[in-house]
């Protein structure tokens, strides 16, 4: 039975996110989580655990084996299940450990955020809780609170199977009240007047060699825009394209540069572009400013880059593992934080894997007032990972209380408002254009200016909270006794 309720329980969690993508499976599946970890047995914690991890992070990863083999994917997965075990070691059968879970959840995927090599966060369950009646409190709390809460919901459902319904009833009646109270003092939305063109030019061929003829992507990022611009009226102020929409160095190739300043100057329009840069033998990953009459004014390079995608941690022995290592070739992460200013708009690039990093986007958050995405999804085909991106891109709106475009070579394009709502939205690996407005704000929410500290307090709160009450158990008892 342990084995089927692992299972169960990390399948639950699995279809809170996409492609399945409902929500309410998450605190669900920690219910029957925290059932499992009321066993007294370590050992059959630990197994419940790891079976737990197997079917959650086996299936929500199986992207990452899209064109690179099992090897890698199955490596990635043992790796989230290893972080994830500690959480058996406190037994939840005492039930003021209950306590302690939601923290134990929430410090367990920092650590997945973190570590090793600048860690994975994919699967926090904060990012399958976009269409949650909770999803607003990312606005206080970010990622780490709602996922927090999910655990706190979970406990009240635990409590109802073991018909202590009194307790769950006001734990979840109190959860519910608050959740209503923070979405109902949520700002309105700025007025939608500000125009942008999200161009979703295509690629040759899904998969590793997207780019292997030189200018392809480019080219039909060029076409797509001068087509759309000649045939219609509609005149953004300003145009967007992916990660890797040029993928030669503008700066190195002249014919792609003269290419690019031409369309920006027939139009008058600037360009928010996604390029390689070549630096040495390394590259670089850029998202450039590209103005009319004047060429690159701004150049933001990606600074949290993605751990064997961009570069080779243990290059020998993922060389081993997987024969495509050898042709990763390092970039160079970028050092400071740029922002696009355009007229009224300063709008701060998140280059696809920067959308796991808490602290990069609070940072771009307090310098600008709406977001791009740029991302590249030719790598992994016709898989989940687009939809999946595209929920924590709606977190990050709501958490940031700002409008995103997010913008795809051929994966899923998307406007998402700040309260998380998907606006329009392209088809998955079709050449497509975005002609919409966005409302730009500088509001700063609570989770921007207060978001690391708020995640440190929701880690380590409750269990300072039970040490104190244990503390003050232990003298009660000792009093009795030497008081007789």
């Amino acid at each position: 039975m342990v084995v089927i309720f692992s299972l169960i329980s990390g399948l639950l969690a699995y279809s809170s996110f996409a492609p399945i993508g409902v929500w309410w499976c998450a605190p669900l599946s920690l219910a029957i989580l925290i059932h499992l970890l009321n066993d007294v047995r370590l050992q059959h914690r630990l197994i419940a655990t790891a079976i737990f991890g197997a079917a959650f992070f086996g299936p929500l990863l199986a992207w990452s084996n899209t064109y690179v083999g099992d090897i890698p994917w199955f490596i990635l997965t043992i790796l989230q299940i290893v972080i994830t075990l500690p959480m058996a070691i406190i037994p939840l059968s005492r039930n003021r450990n209950l306590i302690l879970f939601p923290s134990m959840w929430v410090a367990d995927e920092f650590i997945r955020g973190h570590f090793p090599f600048s860690g994975f966060g994919w699967g926090r369950l904060a990012f399958g809780q976009a269409d949650s009646p909770y999803s607003q409190l990312a606005r206080i709390g970010g990622a780490p609170l709602i996922s927090f809460f999910v655990a706190l919901v979970a406990i009240g459902i635990y409590l109802i199977s073991q018909r202590r319904t009194a307790v769950a009833l006001t734990l979840l009646t109190s959860l519910t009240v608050f959740s209503l109270v923070i979405a109902s003092t949520r700002a309105a939305l700025p007025s939608r007047n500000y125009a942008v063109l999200a161009v979703q030019g295509g690629v040759p061929s899904l998969g590793l060699d997207f780019n292997s003829r030189a200018t392809a992507v480019f080219e039909n990022h060029l076409k797509a825009t001068s087509d759309y611009l000649s045939r219609h009226a509609f005149r953004p102020d300003v145009v967007l394209w992916p990660e890797n929409s040029i993928d030669v160095d503008p700066f190195k190739d002249s014919v792609v540069r003269g290419q690019l300043q031409t369309l920006s100057d027939r139009f008058h329009l600037p360009f928010i572009v996604g390029a390689v840069l070549q630096d040495g033998p390394h590259f670089q990953n850029a998202s450039i400013l590209w103005e009319p009459h004047i060429g690159p004014s701004s150049i933001y390079i990606k600074r949290h880059l993605t751990p064997f995608g961009e570069y080779i941690p243990l290059r020998g022995l993922a060389q081993i593992v997987s024969p495509y290592a050898k042709n990763v070739i390092d970039f160079l992460p970028g050092k400071k934080i740029a922002t696009h200013k355009i007229g009224r708009a300063t709008i701060a690039p998140i280059i696809c894997f920067e959308l796991l990093d808490d602290a990069s986007g609070r940072a771009m958050a307090n310098q600008s007032n709406a977001f791009v995405v740029q991302t590249n999804s030719a790598t992994f085909g016709r898989s989940s990972e687009s939809d999946q991106q595209l929920g924590i891109t709606r977190i990050r709106a709501i958490e940031h209380q700002r409008y995103v475009v997010s913008v795809s070579t051929s994966g899923i394009s998307a406007l998402v408002d700040p309260r998380g709502r998907v606006t329009d939205q392209t088809a998955l690996d079709r050449s497509a254009v975005i002609a919409t407005t966005i409302g730009l704000s500088n509001a700063q929410t609570i989770s921007d200016r207060f978001g690391s500290p708020i995640e440190t307090i929701l880690i380590l709160f409750p269990p300072f909270v039970g040490i104190v009450g244990a503390t003050r158990r232990t003298r009660r008892r000792v009093g009795r006794r030497w008081g007789r």
